[in-house]
């Protein structure tokens, strides 16, 4: 089965909208790439805005196009929505105008930080041309902005290269938002080469209005693929809809005039030609035309559903066979069910459409339509093995695991849940496994127990990717070791922070498994306000584990953390975690090879290593001694401590390379400073790019500078992650990730 995954230089209040610029097009080089935007677009838009080509702009939730203003965006615009609590839409009025022209080279793209259905509320656009309810006058069900009216050459803009991805926000049970909805838009409006991507309401829906549209394509989108009612009556020419196998959507087009009026004037009669739609496999209707709608569809292949064409009610089956409606040129891969009786299948064959037309969806790849259809080619996210999001899923992953267990060679599961491989079990992952942790309220994380093993080995070129469906920082909970080496609480045994699960003994060769070219992203899940997860957690661990390039990325929490233990580890890499990149406490004593953290610059990061021997008794043992070497840390220009040693830790570190923070190197308590006078601890070889701080004054910058090879260079810098791999010729493959 496939499954999917999947929101300042300066500022300015630019005509009557929100827009908070990040930064001038000449110090961007206007590319404005993920994370770094051109402006923030929030509010009301009452006079004209143009968005320039190339950049990258961040919506921050309602963004509403006024009477008398128009939202022009240039080719190559991105418009990524926020992921956070507040709906993001784009609302366009009556009387307001947007003018997106993409090309097919560069079209535009409005798509969400989460890359999921449903993330946001998609475009709304409300014109002025008849539609048929109560009154002759409705409102959005997204804004609440009146439409409708009797102007049917009204004109809203222009849409020419446009994709929208992951929209579908659901504002309650009974609103959804579409890709793109056309409320009484108008035949003045130009609509052409747009694609609705991954939505989780429909794609495309028409509410009345007599708007045309071309080229228009619509991939796995949750409900219906196209939907009208309320009475449209414009052209449609060159439809592609695809649902991908076993994904959950409705019809390929959902047709009504009016729900409470089936009679209702003006009647929904759109003219349509040239349509390719392919179903999911399902039993939902592929073309389900109902409700007094009538309509002309000429060529068309419909497939993949078990039922490709319903007609229902009798104003719309009379329409039919009284020649009103016309169904010419179609090809179905089965037969037209009628609900009424009035017009049958017999009557479609009569009418020389086919039935007997054995197409599936495996008929229909990306690069084949692209082949038959090559207006498509270029502007659109492809699907399946083109490069969709979908994953051959596996199995899933959850519960208690009290047996052996191995994860197939290439292979893609999901974790739902806790995942706990429980004393005398082994977790076997094999080179290339990808693991998902699913977005739901649920907490995902996986937790070996003590006399548990994870056995997690990849290659440099296959790594073991554990990843999140909603890729953002803190989706769900990591990795959680317990061993039984030795750690200095209280009683010589803790629980770890995530599932409560003892860690802590006397076995300092304890073994856990191994973990060797593993990556795990996103990972920093908020179990509370005390408690957010790390990449992976080390608790007890001891030395007869094997851990070794490893990476934890863009996670909440900690990249690596270690309560106590002996575990040693090797070619280790942080990239942008919120918290510390490594941190250590309760008395680790491991030695760590190898090892980089890189903050990017201005991203919300604390220290890139802090280090404890116990919050609560400094003096405490077996006291954390680390033995360190080959170290390249680079801070996001931030103020906060870059290497934190303190409450009570000892550590031997040699060849260190630390910057890119005001205090590169603080070293605090009277355990720790002495520990570093005496020669207890050690630090050699380390060239910082700030003078080192002493809090207690005992080991202070003199000592430090007097020690072998060590420096203070103020130049000490690297322009980017690319500068730091030159500078570490270990850090090489697809492991390291993009």
């Amino acid at each position: 089965m496939k499954l999917f995954y999947g929101k300042f230089i300066s500022m300015a209040l630019i005509a009557g909208m929100t827009l908070f610029t990040a930064c001038d097009d000449e110090e961007n080089g206007g590319n404005g790439g993920d994370g770094d935007y051109a402006a923030t677009l929030s509010g009301d838009v009452t006079e004209d805005v143009t968005l320039t080509s190339g950049n990258t702009y961040e919506l921050n939730g309602s963004y509403t196009v006024k009477d008398g203003a128009t939202l022009t965006i240039e080719p190559g615009v991105k418009i990524v929505a926020v992921y956070d609590d507040i709906v993001d839409y784009i609302l366009v009025e009556q009387g307001g105008k947007i003018n997106a022209v993409g090309t097919a080279d560069a079209p535009i793209v409005m798509t969400s930080e989460q890359e999921m259905p449903g993330s946001w509320g998609g475009i709304h656009i409300c014109g002025k041309a008849p539609i048929n309810v109560e009154g002759g006058t409705g409102l959005s069900e997204i804004g609440e902005a009146v439409y409708g009216g009797n102007e049917n050459t009204d004109n809203s803009g222009t849409l020419k290269y446009v994709r929208v991805e992951y929209t579908g926000y659901a504002f309650n049970d009974e609103t959804e938002s579409n890709g793109i909805t056309f409320y009484g838009v108008g035949s003045g409006t130009d609509i052409s080469y747009c694609q609705a991507y991954r939505g989780k309401d429909d794609g495309f829906e028409f509410f009345g209005g007599t708007v045309n549209v071309s080229n228009m394509v619509v991939i796995s989108c949750g409900d219906d693929s196209f939907d009208w009612t309320e009475g449209w009556t414009g052209r449609g020419d060159n439809w592609i809809a695809v649902q991908e196998e076993g994904e959950d959507c409705d019809c390929l087009i959902e047709a009504d005039n009016n729900s409470n009026d089936f009679a209702a004037s003006p009647v929904s009669h759109p003219v349509l030609s040239n349509l390719l739609l392919v179903g999911n496999g399902g039993d939902a209707q592929g073309v389900r035309l109902r409700a007094g709608t009538q309509v002309e569809i000429d060529k068309a292949i419909v497939c993949g559903k078990a039922l490709p064409l319903t007609v229902e009610t009798t104003e719309t089956e009379n329409a039919l066979k009284d020649g009103t409606s016309k169904l010419s040129n179609i090809q179905l891969s089965g037969v037209l069910a009628s609900e009424n009786g009035i017009y049958t299948n017999d009557d479609f064959t009569a009418d020389g459409n086919n039935n007997q037309v054995n197409q599936t969806f495996d008929a229909f790849t990306y690069e084949s339509i692209c082949e038959d259809y090559a207006w498509v080619a270029g502007w659109t996210h492809s699907w399946g093995d083109g490069g969709s999001t979908s994953e051959e899923v596996a199995g899933e992953l959850s519960g208690d695991l009290t047996g052996e267990m191995t994860l197939a060679a290439g292979s893609t599961y999901m974790l739902n849940g806790e995942y706990h491989v429980k004393a005398g079990a082994t977790l076997n992952i094999e080179e290339g496994v990808t693991i998902i942790s699913i977005y739901d309220d649920i907490t995902d994380y996986i937790l070996v127990e003590q006399g548990g093993k994870i056995n997690a080995v990849g290659t440099a070129d296959a790594p073991i990717v554990m990843t999140a469906q909603d890729k953002k920082a803190g989706a769900w909970g990591g990795i959680h070791i317990c061993g039984n080496a030795p750690i200095n609480v209280l009683g010589g045994t803790g629980s770890s922070e995530i599932g409560g699960a003892s860690y802590g003994g006397s076995t300092a060769n304890d073994n856990s498994g191994t973990l060797q070219y593993v990556r795990v992203e996103y990972t920093g899940y908020s179990l509370n306000e005390e408690t957010e997860s790390n990449g992976i957690s080390f608790y007890g661990v001891g030395n007869g584990t094997t851990v070794d390039h490893c990476v934890a990325a863009n996670g909440k929490d900690d990249g690596f953390e270690f309560f106590g233990g002996t575990v040693n580890i090797s070619n280790m890499v942080v990239i942008d975690c919120g918290d510390d990149s490594f941190d250590w406490t309760e008395g680790w004593s491991g030695r760590g090879t190898n090892l980089v953290a890189y903050q990017s610059t201005g991203n919300d990061c604390d220290c890139l290593i802090e280090a404890d021997n116990n919050g609560t008794d400094f003096g405490a043992s077996p006291v954390s001694h680390p033995t360190l070497s080959n170290l390249v840390l680079v801070g996001n220009g931030g103020d906060a401590q870059g290497v934190r040693l303190r409450a009570g830790t000892q550590v031997t570190m040699d060849n260190a390379r630390i910057c890119g923070k005001a205090l590169p190197l603080t070293v605090e308590t009277s355990e720790t400073e002495n520990a570093l006078k005496d020669g207890t601890s050690k630090l050699t070889n380390v060239t910082i790019s700030a003078e080192m701080q002493s809090k207690e004054g005992i080991y202070t910058p003199a000592d430090f500078l007097a020690g072998e090879g060590n420096a203070v260079d103020a130049n000490l810098a690297y322009a980017d992650f690319n500068a730091v791999k030159e500078a570490c010729d270990w850090l090489d493959g697809a492991w390291i990730g993009e």
